[in-house]
């Protein structure tokens, strides 16, 4: 017994209070008598039956008692866990979606679109998917309005809106209307920054509520060819020679519309002193667009300002002797009414998912632009239908319409007014 309780240590009980090192044969036994006597065991001989018995009890049950745990000898290999479900693909969301958008079966849109577009958009989203489309067509001072009315009396009749930087930026966004757009795109044609202007996801505004799919190269100067001889005005500093005063039209530009837009854009390239100049030549002012082309036209004066471009681009191909010019001091690139939005607490949120990824695909935007007139951001959407005068050339550099410019609206009539107010009331 008294070599049993020798301070000689047995390396087969690493656990206990000094570690690594092993415990002594006399910890052991202390134990080992208290395991047994729990157990209503009789302990006499040291038998090497006991001594085993003990060994593995002791090794099991008093581990967590003696210190840390020694390094466990190697496992057997384990067969590799199964893996997990495969990450839904794009594919297999979209497919979804499209599910799910055929059971809501409708889609709302409000939007400024004229005639052509919102027939091109029915005919093209029921012929792919069977899904009807209703829209709504006002302007962006008439449709916002009603838009926030309808949601303030618990209407929610709208999944998507199309429409301009305003529309979104000043009216409905501050209301807290929008749904950010991003988390809705699916389709990898569409989410592909190479397929689009300049190699960048055309982006409005910084919440990325927005997306601008048309490429608007803005057509505020255009001249009648009888009354203006080729390369006579080449620049916006052109029509300040004497011999253009009085024989210019310009869209109001203190009033939300092409008018504003043209002051907005340019008053950062030009200046505050070009602007006070062309009021000295006293342009006609004027809200009617189809006025405003149709007395260009016909020689009432050589010169229109802020010309409404889907006007224009009607008056060109009926054969009008009319040419947009590009000028050469300054060009604005805006979004023309091609920014789209996801409403939120949408009536039908599967047919506003579906409607804003497949709006931005090539064949969305050549239903666009065809109908509408106006140029995609997308490269690789159809040119030759449009006037080149519109379509922004490779390399060159314009000024984009930015969300902070949109921001400061007000701030831009006010200038307007001040400088052509006088002129209103001719």
């Amino acid at each position: 017994m008294k070599r049993l309780l020798s301070q000689e240590r047995i390396p087969l009980i690493p656990h206990c209070e000094r570690g690594r090192k092993g415990c002594t044969r006399k910890e052991f036994y202390v134990a080992y008598e208290m395991l047994v006597r729990e157990n209503h065991m009789r302990v006499g001989t040291k038998s090497r039956l006991h001594y085993m018995i003990g060994t593995l009890l002791l090794a099991g049950m008093i581990a967590g008692a003696c210190g840390p745990a020694a390094t466990p000898p190697p496992a057997a290999t384990a067969a590799p866990p199964a893996p997990a479900a495969a990450k839904e693909t794009w594919q297999q969301e979209w497919d979804r979606i499209v599910a799910a958008a055929k059971k809501e079966g409708r889609l709302s849109v409000i939007t400024d679109w004229g005639p052509k577009a919102r027939e091109a958009v029915i005919k093209a989203v029921r012929e792919k998917y069977g899904i009807d489309v209703e829209i709504t067509s006002a302007g962006a001072s008439q449709a916002a309005p009603k838009l926030l009315a309808e949601r303030r009396a618990g209407l929610y009749n709208h999944d998507i809106a199309v429409h301009g930087g305003s529309f979104g930026i000043r009216f409905v966004k501050p209301e807290g209307v929008l749904d950010p757009v991003e988390p809705a795109l699916v389709l990898p044609e569409v989410k592909d920054a190479g397929a689009w202007l300049g190699g960048e996801f055309p982006w409005f505004d910084r919440d990325r509520t927005m997306i601008q799919f048309f490429a608007k190269l803005d057509t505020h100067l255009s001249v009648n060819t009888v009354e203006v001889r080729s390369g006579e005005i080449a620049a916006w500093k052109d029509l300040l020679a004497p011999k253009w005063k009085g024989k210019i039209g310009l869209k109001d530009p203190t009033v939300v519309g092409s008018g504003t837009s043209w002051f907005r854009g340019h008053i950062k390239n030009l200046g505050a002193d070009f602007m006070k100049a062309l009021a000295r030549q006293e342009p006609f002012i004027l809200r009617d667009d189809r006025q405003l082309v149709e007395w260009l036209a016909r020689g009432k004066y050589s010169a229109l300002v802020a010309g409404s471009s889907d006007v224009l681009n009607d008056f060109i191909r009926e054969g009008s002797p009319i040419a947009i010019v590009d000028t050469s001091d300054s060009r604005v690139l805006g979004a023309g009414g091609g920014q789209v939005m996801l409403i939120n607490r949408a009536p039908h949120p599967n047919t506003a998912r579906l409607f804003l990824n497949w709006v931005l695909t090539r064949e969305g935007q050549t239903v666009m632009t065809e109908s509408v007139g106006l140029p995609s951001r997308r490269l690789d959407a159809p040119t030759g239908h449009l006037l080149p005068a519109i379509v922004p050339q490779p390399g060159k550099k314009y000024t984009e319409e930015t969300e902070e410019d949109t921001l400061g609206g007000e701030q831009y009539v006010t200038m307007a007014k001040d400088i052509f107010g006088a002129l209103l009331s001719r």
